[in-house]
């Protein structure tokens, strides 16, 4: 039995969703109701599934997402290869990712405003920067075989956090004890509310 908790559009068609037992799974309203491809993931300590807590699609390349869950783990997703998601982070992914965190990750987002020095065409085969919050308090950004930039630690759970599309530096975090954070990257000032 799956139950679902994530769910992004891909296109008009086209979403993508996952949750619980179920990984991650790609819908195309024209091929009728069901799952045109499904991706179990990678999941750390031995899970053979994990909870899925949130997909983000790839601003560009339709066919890539990006998807954040239990124990820390964020992998991407590419349709073109269904069954080989890409860790970016977790806990026992065998030395493929380093681990950011080792809570649930609540949101995940691509992030254009981190620059990839490896990413010099659109024709590239790398993932763009992700950014990533999570239950114990971590604001991240991870990128495909680099070490995590940690943009934030704090003493609770950062449940949600959004990117300006008009000013990528600036970031708005909700934090669990009933507060905001917002940071803008470029400066090392936070400032709570």
């Amino acid at each position: 039995m799956a139950g679902y908790e994530a769910a992004r559009w891909a296109s008009a068609a086209e979403f993508a969703t996952g949750g619980a037992g179920c990984g991650v799974q790609w819908w195309d309203r024209r091929k009728g109701d069901a799952v045109v491809a499904q991706c179990k993931g990678v999941w750390g300590r031995g899970i053979v599934t994990g909870m899925v807590h949130s997909i983000d699609i790839h601003p560009s390349r339709k066919h890539i997402c990006v998807v954040g869950g239990s124990s820390g783990t964020i992998f991407a997703w590419d349709l073109r290869w269904p069954q080989q998601p890409i860790p970016l982070s977790g806990l026992g992914l065998n030395g493929t990712a380093q681990p950011v965190s080792e809570s649930e990750v609540w949101e995940v987002l691509f992030d254009n405003y981190t620059q990839s020095t490896d990413i010099i065409s659109s024709a590239s085969t790398r993932i763009l920067p992700v950014m990533m919050c999570s239950e114990d308090g971590i604001l991240a950004v991870v990128e495909q075989d680099e070490r995590p930039l940690e943009l934030l630690a704090e003493p609770c759970a950062i449940n949600s956090f959004d990117i300006d599309p008009q000013n990528p530096s600036d970031v708005v975090c909700a934090l669990e004890w009933e507060s905001i954070g917002v940071l803008t990257r470029g400066r090392d000032t936070m400032a709570e509310e």
